[in-house]
């Protein structure tokens, strides 16, 4: 049998930073009016010298709690090379959507507008159409062929505008992403894993250009195009390189550095003329505390790169690679603000903090109840209490399947928080303490 301490044992620090989450989230709108008056240019003054105060906790939970480090969007969307320059939605505008976003969890969606009745099956066509779309770009980068991007392009549109009339594509989109991972990962037995980081590299930017307040579709297409072939350069780095599992020689490493330029010339060649594309191309190697390889700094990197970098590493860190297991969202975002945070700009750490669900559609928690199951809905203003479909008892053994909204089961909440592979642990763990 599975022991209540060891249930509580592994998510003691997750619900206590879930916790320092939600009073962030609170601040933050209760304190948004004020935010957007701060004269500009005192923020990041602020930030440079409240950085060097001491911390009694780790630097997650120093950034989720100190108050001079919450940047509203409007502190956002002022910013000069900000693409958002106008000014935003009141508040309660914001709120009044999120709540026609909760509520419309319990009411079937309306009859009358065709796009709100998008299927799961829809969107696995459409995600496996997409998927394939990214697949013939890549080959045809790898073997130095220009490619018509237009194709992929039309498919993004079709879930852009989809969304606009229904949010909750977005946790759809996420499941079934969690579906198809290992699908996706074989479309090409060398590129498998570049093209993989498209669609996830997708999903987030996605949801960072929401939380950012990208104008338009049109903008936040341009970004979400990017974002999934920034990297489209590392197709002509050497396979050998690419999935070697032992570590890189420094030629290698050096190999490494050069897809970002390969990558530009190659979307140049493919008579792609966008700027935020072709500059997170160029750029999204860089680090905002000028570490990076041309040494550009702070808003010397371009927006879009800026954005795409740090997305790109927080791929990287919550997905497997050869040399390593992947981390939880909650332990990747950790490794970014505790040993990264100077080299992302900090309103789009704050950005990706807000918008990267915490138990993350596909992951797999446990409730206090023992039952086990996978996230397949989060509620926007309620991170800590997803709708959970329960398919294993405590035991790790298949019970009937049911859903459970936490939302609305005040006394069960998550415990622990999992990928698919951790499932093994637990009839282990019982075994042996049988």
């Amino acid at each position: 049998m599975l022991t209540a301490s060891w249930s509580l044992r592994p998510c003691k620090g997750i619900l206590a930073d879930m916790a320092k989450y939600i009073d962030l989230l609170r601040e933050h709108q209760n304190k948004k009016s004020k935010a957007g008056n701060m004269p500009a240019g005192t923020s990041e003054t602020q930030n440079s010298q409240n950085s060097d105060t001491p911390r009694q906790h780790d630097e997650l939970e120093a950034m989720l709690t100190d108050e001079s480090e919450i940047t509203s969007e409007t502190d956002i969307s002022m910013n000069s090379d900000s693409p958002n320059s106008e000014l935003l939605a009141e508040e309660d505008n914001e709120e009044k959507v999120n709540d026609t976003y909760a509520s419309s969890l319990n009411t079937s969606p309306p009859t009358k507008n065709r796009l709100q009745n998008t299927t799961d099956t829809d969107i696995s066509n459409w995600l496996s159409q997409c998927s394939q779309e990214i697949n013939e770009l890549f080959k045809l980068a790898k073997s130095d062929n220009p490619a018509d991007v237009q194709p992929l392009i039309e498919q993004l549109n079709i879930f852009l505008n989809r969304l606009t009339d229904n949010e909750k594509l977005i946790d759809t989109l996420e499941l079934e992403i969690s579906n198809q991972t290992k699908q996706i990962s074989t479309f090409d037995p060398d590129l498998g894993s570049l093209i993989q980081k498209s669609v996830m590299m997708m999903l987030y930017a996605i949801k960072i250009g929401r939380r950012l307040k990208l104008n338009t579709n049109d903008e936040l297409r341009s970004y979400v195009l990017a974002a999934m072939i920034h990297h489209i350069g590392m197709s002509q780095i050497s396979s050998e390189i690419r999935n070697k599992k032992e570590k890189l020689s420094k030629d290698e490493v050096n190999e490494i550095k050069t897809a970002s330029q390969k990558s530009y010339d190659y979307l140049s060649r493919c008579n792609i003329t966008d700027a935020a594309i072709l500059q997170a191309a160029s750029q999204a190697q860089e680090r905002y505390d000028g570490s990076g390889p041309q040494g550009l700094s702070g808003s010397n990197i371009a927006y879009s790169a800026r954005v795409i970098g740090l997305l790109s590493m927080f791929e990287a860190l919550i997905h497997y690679r050869p040399y390593r297991n992947r981390l939880l969202p909650l332990d990747a975002i950790r490794e970014l603000v505790n040993h990264h945070k100077n080299a992302f700009d900090p309103s789009m750490l704050k950005a990706l903090i807000e918008s990267i669900s915490l138990y993350p559609v596909g992951t797999y928690v446990q409730l206090n109840s023992g039952d086990v199951g996978h996230v397949i809905q989060v509620h926007p203003r309620l991170p800590l209490r997803p709708v959970v479909r329960i398919m294993l008892d405590s035991h790790g053994e298949p019970i009937p399947p049911r859903e459970v909204d936490l939302k609305a089961q005040p006394n069960l909440m998550v415990q622990r928080c999992m990928y698919e592979e951790a499932l093994l642990e637990l009839k282990k763990d019982d075994q042996e303490t049988d």
